[in-house]
């Protein structure tokens, strides 16, 4: 689980701080790290969005969702300094309802559903009996996934650890190497600096392709043309002083549809005071319960 909250914290970071290593020495991509786990809580906001041909379908849906997420020291230390000692809450909502909600609070996971946000998300094919269904078995209640739960679906010999292990230090470095190579190419074209505070650029998609293959190159064998590769990016941050208040990714490029298209990504970064806290009357989810509930849900 640490996982893959670490991997989704990283969402926010890449967005709020691959800007900030536009302006070199001054604010590198680790200054927008730091930023962010400066205080003792750090909350993200997330939206996306398309536009241009062949996109309409998919400006709907996008429209409408978003993702909050919130991360909370437990030792009131900051957010850098508390490894082991994060809870979590990761929202989907769905215009100004929360379809689904995941908190992770000391090693233990609770989850809440809302069917009927289903509604409201375009191309949803599900009709009102059947997200109704939904609801009243799952929907409109906490469900705790205990840490022994989870452990028990976690290979447990020392040769699968191993692995695992191994594993999840060859993702870091990739990403890292990733994260580098960008940092490298946004480092080395020019910016505008923002009249509010931060900074924004523009390239070209070729010199980021350009610029990871290396990398890529060293994981997978399929051969990539560079020369195919059109389009241009955008990325801009917001800053307080030093400190990250958002930040945007646009990519535009050629849409199969004819015409050029683009989606982006844009994120908002507070630092609020949160505790975040195990709902309560959860119901603790064992094997058996998981188990008749599956059963339920397969018909």
């Amino acid at each position: 689980m640490r996982r893959v909250e670490q991997k989704v914290l990283a969402v926010g970071i890449v967005v709020a701080s691959l800007g900030l290593a536009s302006c070199g020495v001054k604010a590198s991509l680790d200054q927008a790290v730091a930023s962010l786990g400066a205080q003792p809580s750090v909350q993200i906001h997330l939206s996306a969005s398309a536009a241009g041909a062949g996109s309409t379908q998919v400006q709907k849906v996008m429209s409408v969702l978003s993702l909050d997420m919130s991360y909370a020291s437990t030792n009131g230390s900051a957010l850098s300094d508390s490894a082991g000692n994060i809870n979590s809450d990761i929202k989907v909502n769905v215009g100004n309802k929360s379809l689904a909600e995941i908190r992770q609070v000391d090693s233990n996971l609770y989850v809440t559903l809302d069917a009927s946000a289903l509604s409201a998300i375009p191309g949803v094919n599900l009709s009102p009996t059947e997200i109704a269904s939904i609801q009243l078995i799952a929907g409109g209640r906490w469900f705790e996934l205990p840490k022994s739960l989870l452990n028990s679906y976690i290979p447990s010999s020392a040769s699968a650890k191993a692995k695992a292990k191994a594993q999840a230090a060859k993702d870091v470095a990739i990403s890292r190497q990733i994260i580098d190579d960008l940092t490298a190419v946004i480092a080395a074209t020019p910016y505008k600096t923002l009249a509010g505070g931060g900074y924004s650029q523009t390239g070209t998609l070729e010199s980021i392709v350009k610029a990871v293959l290396p990398t890529i190159k060293s994981i997978t064998s399929r051969p990539i043309n560079v020369n195919s590769v059109k389009g241009t990016y955008e990325i801009s941050v917001t800053m307080s002083g030093s400190t990250a208040t958002g930040g945007s990714i646009k990519i535009t490029a050629p849409s199969g549809s004819g015409g050029d298209a683009s989606v982006a990504l844009e994120t908002t970064v507070t630092h609020a005071s949160s505790n975040i806290t195990a709902p309560s009357g959860a119901t603790v989810i064992t094997p058996a319960l998981l188990k008749g509930l599956m059963s339920q849900a397969a018909g």
